[in-house]
């Protein structure tokens, strides 16, 4: 029993600290990319109506009146309370908000007869545009502090696919990170077997002539097992670099990698940690292809634990079968 108080609570904390990195920060941070690029989906003027809900719960009246500039550069005076305050907004991820975006919007904010005035953008903003602004009381808001603010007001059936979409791509960090945490705590439990059998009684030692060693075999195994484990780290490491760009361009290469299989007619990713599986030929056997599709998948760290979808040909009278890549 003391032996394994380390390894589970080398475990726990593993587990902890995995939880806490890819099941709430890693997780946040990537529904905020997706939840700024849904917004940004959306038309213009959507948009608006989601910051503008957004604002009204926080005490701002809706606009007593509006000056489109035409395109998705629109202003809107509202109300706070005895004030008036300008509210600016630019659509689209591109925007970076500059020093001279807010100045232009300070010149505005005069003009219009605010007292101050809040600029929003689902794009980014500059160091110097938020001094500026400080200077000229202007609140700038950009994709990743404004997706907060408006998550609750937009539909929810786009805020449970942001959701989805945010917790496929943390999902392989979880389980990697987990399984990391139990292997190590397995290894370290391993490790300290042979220090329990130094307590055997010392008449038992007598009998045995030779005394007791580590079998080379078992050292080997740990060996092995923690080599393991740092390359399951290193991979996970790597792979926790990429931009979703890079991991999109990874997932159409191990699609397209599939598809060159001869049995198979078509590989299309159907959901996010499902692989649709379309086969030109088949006799029910389906062990010898999942283990080559899987062989492609477990090269990208990130798509080890994917679903494959087997659909056989509608000639066939074949069911669908599910098959999961470990």
């Amino acid at each position: 029993m003391p032996g394994s108080l380390p390894a589970i609570a080398v475990a726990v904390v593993g587990l902890a600290l995995t939880i806490l990195w890819f099941g709430v920060y890693q997780r946040r941070a990537a529904e905020t990319r997706f939840g700024v690029q849904a917004l940004a989906n959306l038309k213009w003027r959507e948009c608006v109506t989601v910051i503008l809900e957004t604002l009204q719960r926080d005490g701002y009246q809706l606009p007593v009146s509006s000056n489109a500039r035409g395109g998705s550069d629109t202003e809107f005076l509202l109300v706070h309370g005895e004030e008036k305050v300008l509210l600016g907004y630019k659509h689209g991820t591109a925007y970076q908000l500059s020093e001279a975006n807010v100045r232009e919007f300070v010149n505005a904010l005069r003009l219009r007869g605010a007292r101050r005035g809040i600029l929003v953008t689902l794009g980014s903003t500059t160091g110097q545009a938020q001094q500026v602004a400080k200077a000229h009381d202007v609140q700038l808001l950009d994709g990743e502090s404004i997706w907060p603010k408006v998550r609750q007001f937009i539909h929810p059936q786009v805020l449970q696919q942001v959701k989805d979409e945010a917790f496929a791509q943390s999902r392989p960090g979880l389980l990697a990170g987990a399984t990391c945490s139990l292997l190590v705590g397995a290894a370290i439990y391993a490790v300290g077997r042979p220090e329990l059998s130094s307590a055997v009684p010392v008449q038992a030692a007598k009998v045995d002539a030779e005394p007791t060693q580590t079998p080379p075999a078992a050292v080997s195994s740990d060996a092995a097992m923690l080599e393991r484990l740092n390359a399951t780290a290193r991979a996970m490491a790597e792979v926790a670099k990429l931009s979703s760009t890079e991991l999109a361009r990874r997932r159409v290469d191990a699609a397209r990698q599939v598809s060159q299989i001869p049995q198979i007619d078509a590989a299309t990713w159907s959901a996010p940690r499902t692989l649709l599986v379309t086969l030109n030929d088949t006799d029910g056997k389906d062990q010898p292809l999942i283990d080559e599709v899987c062989r492609i998948l477990v090269q990208y760290e990130e798509l080890r634990f994917t679903r494959v979808q087997l659909e056989p040909p509608s000639t066939s009278g074949l069911p669908v079968r599910w098959r999961l890549c470990e």
